[in-house]
């Protein structure tokens, strides 16, 4: 397989293939891009710098409508291809409400934690500029009390100084001081690129007002005395440095002021971090205003004090300055952080738990359908957990047990529904196929099951061409019972008709001559009366007992135009006659098939020219709607609407009515009707 193919097809299978319109879009547009890039590059080097320039605003145009056209498509593709499988889901979920928040969290109190860290530092350190600033201002309230009592020059008494060394004290009136000094300072002033510390009381002496000003220069040693609480510090100047001697102010400094003041690049450094006390006492930077007041003027400017010290260092200052035990301090901070790192660990723990038992349930659940899908209902899923999930399984479980079931059922329903057809078919060769009357009768049968077989029962037994036989019956009960019933009535019917017909052929084979074969060739058959009682007697015998039947029995002779019947249960069928008068077929007597030993009775009635016969099953008279059943009076009125009809369009029309009467219902039993006309 060709390189390109493999690429293409491992491509396709990643979902990188471009498929719809917006990713086909984006390609088009990224080309467009491209070919852009070549053209200012080829401009370029042609030489054609302004037409490139020209370029610059397509080129950044199309680069952000493109970052964001693949943006979208790459959001597509995440949720598609990535976010299909609930173990990135749950993945992609767990991060944005637990590993996200967690991260943030973390964050945030690493910063908190480094800015409060941070400003305490830089707190402490300013807080040690205040201390020596106090102790320098008791300092000279004391030389200003010395000279005062004991006419003390300043020379003398920063000399015997121990507590600052290098500071100089000086008495200057107070008109010859800034105007913005009245009732002393105390604080950092910048004078002449240089810092000190510096401090101001009032004074009286034979001159008038003055003050004793003593001043400490912010050097390395200054600086030193205050990082060996902190660590390393330094200050930053952003005044000029004066190189040289430095003259005094013009209210009298000593030039020892400037000189022994001088710093390098506008910055003083001092001090050293200190050694770790564990592994995570870490370093960290910290910086931090300083309020300087300008000497001259009085105007406040900001110097950035800034500085190197260790955890360890911060938290004994602040332990100590709060009066607080810092070992039940530290003690509270671990056990704080190891009880967060713990339930962290332990969410984490039962997330993980968590998503492994979805996503081994969901895969389960996945491969599960896939063989289903396949047809392979004999699969199961192996449940091990006890949740919901497992629940699920077992569920899945239990339908893929009924399905299986099920198929097996609608298999053997199926084979069922097909020998119910092959029955069926069977059946329906066991009605009459060629109907066909005699000179004065004409004859039509029709029935209906309400199932695949029926428990109905008609025939027409033909004993030549002058006479022929009507049989009209019902079977208790629906279904392959009744029909096998309704088989065997049919049997033993036609048997009684074959052995009339060999009698009636014997007869006419044996005659001593023609005249007496042709009368015994029609010889009438047995009576009705007789045929019931031997049926009676041989389905008793040979059904279950609650098996029976209804039977009407008639034999037409063309030559008289009679009709001999014997009802055994039947309902009674009808005549209808030219006038539209009625009578009714009710002599006989009960089932057949029920009872051992019973007598029928049977009656001749003549049938007259345009008279209807009338024979149908309670199919035909009981089915119902919201106005009652249908009944045998509208069975008449619809058959005297249509009799000038021939038979079968008489036997439509009835039917017809029936099933508008019943509506959309299903079919309650099954219909037979049997009509035969007096010609």
């Amino acid at each position: 397989m060709p390189i390109w193919s493999k690429i293409t097809r491992t491509l396709a299978s990643l979902g990188m293939v471009p498929r719809t319109r917006l990713a086909h879009f984006a390609l088009y547009l990224s080309g467009i891009e491209a070919a852009l890039f070549l053209l200012q590059w080829f401009l370029q080097l042609a030489g054609a710098g302004r037409a490139a320039a020209t370029l610059s605003g397509w080129i950044a145009f199309l680069g952000w409508v493109v970052a964001i056209l693949l943006l979208f498509v790459a959001l597509r593709w995440f949720q598609k291809h990535v976010l299909w499988s609930v173990r990135n889901r749950l993945i992609v979920t767990y991060l944005f409400i637990g590993a996200v928040p967690v991260t943030l969290a973390v964050a945030i109190a690493l910063l908190s934690g480094y800015l409060v860290l941070g400003n305490l530092a830089i707190f402490s350190a300013v807080s040690e500029v205040k201390v020596e600033a106090n102790r320098l201002a008791a300092a000279n309230a004391a030389a200003e009390e010395e000279i005062t009592r004991h006419s003390s020059t300043p020379e003398k008494i920063a000399a015997a100084d121990t507590s600052f060394p290098g500071r100089s004290i000086s008495v200057l009136p107070t008109s010859s001081l800034p105007g913005w000094i009245r009732d002393g300072f105390t604080g950092l002033v910048s004078e002449k690129g240089h810092i000190y510390l510096r401090t101001a009381n009032s004074h009286q002496d034979s001159h008038g007002p003055a003050m004793v000003i003593s001043s400490v220069l912010v050097d390395r040693k200054f600086l030193g005395r205050i990082a060996s609480k902190v660590g390393s510090l330094t200050l930053y100047s952003l005044d000029p440095v004066l190189n040289g001697d430095e003259k005094s102010l013009e209210n009298g400094l000593s030039n020892a002021q400037g000189a022994a003041g001088t710093a390098a690049s506008g910055r003083i450094s001092a001090g050293s971090v200190s050694d770790p006390v564990m592994a995570l006492d870490r370093e960290f930077d910290f910086a931090g205003p300083i309020p300087v007041t300008d000497w001259l003027n009085g105007s406040s400017r900001t110097r950035m004090l800034g500085g190197t010290t260790r955890l360890s260092t911060v938290y004994s200052y602040l332990t100590a300055s709060m009066g607080i035990g810092s070992t039940a301090i530290a003690i509270a901070l671990i056990g704080l952080a190891i009880a967060f790192v713990i339930v962290v660990l332990i969410a984490l723990l039962i997330g993980i738990s968590l998503t492994r038992k979805i996503t081994y349930s969901v895969a389960n659940l996945y491969k599960a359908t896939q063989h289903i899908n396949r047809g392979d209902f004999t699969h199961r899923i192996d449940v091990r957990e006890k949740d919901q999930l497992a629940a699920l399984q077992v569920s899945f479980n239990s339908m893929t047990d009924s399905l299986e079931k099920l198929i097996a059922e609608q298999k053997e329903k199926e084979r069922l529904q097909s020998e119910l057809e092959i029955a069926h078919e069977v059946q329906a060769q066991l009605f009459p196929q060629a109907i066909s009357g005699t000179s004065t009768l004409e004859l039509y049968g029709i029935c209906r099951p309400a199932r695949i077989v029926s428990g109905d029962y008609y025939d027409f037994l033909s004993y030549g061409p002058d006479q022929v036989g009507i049989a009209v019956g019902d079977i208790s009960g629906k279904g392959i019972s009744a029909a096998l019933l309704m088989a065997t009535i049919h049997s033993a019917v036609r048997a009684y008709e074959q052995e009339q017909l060999l009698s009636v052929g014997a007869a006419a084979a044996y005659g001593t001559n023609t005249r007496v074969a042709a009368l015994e060739a029609q010889v009438a058959p047995a009576s009705p009366a007789q045929m019931l009682w031997l049926l009676n007697r041989h389905l008793f015998q040979s059904t279950q007992p609650e098996k029976y039947a209804t039977l009407f029995l008639g034999f037409y002779d063309d030559v008289n135009q009679r009709l001999t019947y014997s009802n055994a249960g039947h309902l009674p069928p009808i005549v209808l006659a030219r006038d539209g008068s009625v009578r009714r077929l009710e002599k006989g007597g009960t089932v057949v098939g029920l009872f051992p030993d019973r007598d029928y009775e049977e009656e001749t009635v003549e049938l007259y020219p345009g008279d209807i016969f009338i024979a149908f099953s309670d199919g035909i008279t009981e089915p119902e709607n919201e106005f009652g059943e249908f009944g045998e009076e509208r069975l008449i009125e619809t058959i005297a609407a249509y009799r000038h009809l021939p038979l079968a369009r008489i036997t439509e029309h009835a039917i017809s009515a029936i099933q508008d009467w019943i509506g959309s219902t299903e079919q309650p039993d099954d219909i037979t009707l049997v009509l035969a006309r007096r010609i």
